[in-house]
């Protein structure tokens, strides 16, 4: 039932138009951000310093008095000091400045940060030296040869191609394996961890039955595996745990009317909301993860499309992840 509710909820904000358009949810996060950088450097501004100094300073004459008091009223009236004292009071606002960006990456460069991402499995990385893929999807991720950076995105291409590559089987451990598909995937396994925070990304929405795109996290076992953003020919969210049912919502994807959304989650120790254009559309307080997770954008092929055309691009237009600033 309580799935069931989740679901009502999702589909509902969205029918509602309670979710705000990308490009309006985008410029309040800039205008955010702009206030926050403001309110975080205003006291160290001579003009602050001065009311301060005006405002302990002990001066011995009443002349002198009054020639501060005049003086730090003048400054109230500044634009820059009513700007602060508005912003101040502001309880949005407030919760941005608790936070820090941590790791982000706005794909500006010609080619991808190595030092931030792998294109392949992290424990591939790691245990071989090399990708591998999964025997229960159907297409073999090459080794960045299917990612690039275009137009100031990260674009994941997943296509018909012949390959052979490893891939991971349950039962026979890692195996050969020819695939007519090819795609992609990123990840920071090795460059960026978190438990705790908020995690955001610009993607793009392009359903195609039989083809996936997510935005998710893991961390060094398969479970907990965060769902932050998948696309199929349905929108799912959710968290997958050890011994516990798939807690997934999902949504139509003709629900989803434009071409990009800014998907996310905030993770704390009691919940995970997950946000689309900063709007929390499902919530989770059980079985949390209690581990650093990772960030993983993929594109793939989750059930046979043969005979259907694939040339199915994923494109990410940034990725930013905050924690709590220190106090």
């Amino acid at each position: 039932m309580s799935n069931f509710l989740g679901n009502l909820s999702l589909a509902l904000k969205f029918k509602l138009g309670l979710v705000p358009s990308t490009e309006a949810y985008e410029a309040r996060l800039r205008q955010m951000w702009e206030d926050v950088k403001f309110l975080r450097s205003f006291p160290q501004e001579s003009l602050y310093k001065e009311y301060e100094e005006l405002l302990k300073s002990n001066f011995p004459t009443k002349e002198e008095q009054k020639k501060a008091s005049s003086r730090r009223k003048q400054i109230t009236k500044d634009a820059s000091w009513k700007r602060f004292e508005k912003l101040k009071k502001s309880a949005s606002l407030a919760e941005f400045m608790k936070q820090e960006v941590v790791f982000e990456d706005h794909f500006e460069e010609k080619q991808l940060d190595e030092s931030k991402w792998l294109t392949k499995f992290f424990w591939g990385e790691k245990l071989l030296g090399q990708g591998y893929s999964h025997t229960d999807e159907f297409h073999n991720y090459t080794d960045g040869t299917n990612v690039a950076i275009a137009n100031g995105k990260l674009q994941i291409h997943t296509k018909k191609e012949n390959s052979t590559s490893l891939s991971w089987d349950k039962k026979y451990g890692f195996v050969p394996r020819k695939s007519g598909y090819t795609s992609g995937i990123v990840n920071t396994g090795k460059s960026f961890r978190q438990k705790y925070g908020r995690f955001e990304a610009k993607v793009s929405v392009s359903p195609h039955n039989g083809i996936y795109s997510a935005f998710w996290m893991v961390g060094d076992s398969a479970t907990p595996h965060l769902n932050i953003f998948k696309i199929t020919d349905c929108l799912e969210l959710g968290l997958l745990t050890d011994g516990n049912a798939n807690n997934q919502s999902k949504l139509a994807a003709s629900s989803l009317k434009e071409r990009y959304y800014i998907a996310g989650v905030e993770w704390n120790s009691k919940e995970i909301r997950w946000l689309i254009n900063g709007t929390t559309v499902k919530r989770v307080s059980k079985n949390l993860p209690e581990v650093p997770l990772y960030l993983v954008l993929s594109s793939g092929i989750y059930k046979d499309v043969e005979g259907a055309k694939v040339d199915h691009h994923f494109e990410v237009e940034w990725v930013k992840c905050y924690q709590k600033a220190l106090q």
